[in-house]
């Protein structure tokens, strides 16, 4: 795919890249793909916000449940280590 930049568009790109410490091609891949994934990290977010909410709201009505089986904790850790693979891959950087 090429992308086509004016002289002086070019030369802002390689100075923000320069800036970063990574290369031109690594740092508009990286803005196209924050842009393209903002909607869903949109929705990841909301929906991590809205657990944190529900399991305050349980734990506040039913006290004596809260204690967390071990499968939940296991899926929970699996589910944060495949956000962090997202955002590693969409981002091009190790967490």
């Amino acid at each position: 795919m090429n992308v086509p930049f004016e002289d002086d568009e070019l030369t802002a790109v390689k100075a923000a890249a320069a800036a970063a410490g990574v290369s031109a091609r690594q740092f508009i891949k990286d803005a196209t793909l924050d842009k393209a994934l903002a909607k869903r990290n949109q929705f990841l977010e909301a929906a991590l916000s809205a657990y944190d909410y529900t399991r305050a709201a349980f734990a506040e009505v039913c006290p004596d449940d809260v204690e967390p089986r071990t499968v939940f904790l296991q899926d929970e850790d699996e589910a944060a280590r495949l956000l962090a693979a997202l955002d590693e891959s969409a981002h091009g950087t190790a967490a």
